[in-house]
């Protein structure tokens, strides 16, 4: 019997979206929490087929409506209105309703704050050795994600009550088979619990091939600050990927609703593309900061808060 691995509704100013995963196959995700177990789901995410392309009938309070998975088995719908409180959601597939196995949080208003924060998951809030394929493959197998590292200086900042208050947005290259390992991950951690934005489900044959949407996080960062023109942003990233080149163009863009650019830096030397990369995303948008565990996270507090306190 399908079911719903994944959804979200997110409201903004004058919109909302839905949007769902759905996997063709009776497998229930196990509650495993030892180190074997780990390596056993995440080899089975693998394993698990899409329902794709078909027909679904959603049901928001009164309202129905009709909708199809792609071929990513994803479903979407695009309201032009928003609402205040969380709505009762059923999903019907030949006129079964699908369960939606998600401990996650799915419902994400839209914050009165004049802020939001974007960030990039791994390497930036999760240690995941992203440049290390064979560190990555093992902490990802082999360490459960209640015991997974996170990066204390994102961790604090994010602390912040005001940041805590504002609409959170992980925007990540990971695949959608990882959605429970990252959002248990944030829950255990008390990090902000915000809408995750993945790439698609992957089996393992699309796995080993490597190709990811080349342009996801530039389109999917480049649609939030559509629907949030009255805010302002606060970007989180790493050097191990294209964040820094990804922010230099959203700042080129958008440099109106940038309140700061944070990007860490992995490793104890800076190669000269990376400097390139960063001396490009400075002279952009000077109000950017490459920080690491020498960090003054104390600066930072008082610096976000300046901020915050300029535009109330």
């Amino acid at each position: 019997m399908p079911f719903i691995s994944q959804i979200s509704f997110v409201t903004f100013r004058s919109s909302s979206i839905l949007t769902g995963l759905v996997l063709d196959s009776s497998y229930i995700k196990k509650k495993h929490t030892g180190f074997l177990s780990t390596l056993i789901n995440i080899i089975s995410s693998y394993k698990t087929p899409l329902l794709k392309n078909a027909p679904l009938t959603i049901k928001l309070g009164e309202k129905e409506f009709k909708t199809v998975t792609n071929n990513n088995g994803v479903f979407s719908l695009a309201l032009d209105y928003t609402i205040e409180n969380e709505p009762k959601i059923i999903t019907l597939f030949q006129g079964k309703v699908l369960e939606i196995q998600q401990s996650y949080p799915f419902f994400f208003k839209n914050s009165k704050s004049q802020f939001g924060v974007i960030s990039d998951i791994d390497d930036t809030i999760l240690v995941s050795h992203t440049a290390s394929i064979f560190k990555r493959i093992g902490i990802l197998s082999f360490i459960p994600p209640r015991k997974r590292k996170t990066i204390e200086f994102t961790q604090k900042l994010l602390s912040l009550n005001s940041l805590k208050e504002s609409n959170v947005f992980y925007v990540s290259k990971s695949e959608s088979n990882l959605f429970n390992l990252l959002s248990t991950f944030i829950m255990s951690n008390s990090l902000p619990r915000g809408t995750l934005l993945l790439t698609p489900y992957l089996n393992y044959l699309q796995l080993f091939k490597g190709k990811k949407g080349k342009d996801f996080k530039l389109k999917n960062i480049q649609f939030i600050l559509r629907q949030s023109i009255n805010k302002q942003f606060f970007l989180f990233g790493d050097d191990t990927q294209k964040d820094m080149e990804v922010y230099r163009l959203i700042a080129d863009s958008y440099h109106d609703q940038i309140a700061r650019i944070y990007i860490r830096q992995t490793k104890n030397k800076i190669n000269n593309r990376k400097q390139k990369l960063w001396d490009n995303l400075k002279e952009s948008f000077p109000n950017s900061v490459y920080f690491n565990e020498n960090t003054d996270i104390e600066k930072e507090f008082i610096l976000i808060k300046k901020i915050i306190a300029k535009q109330n």
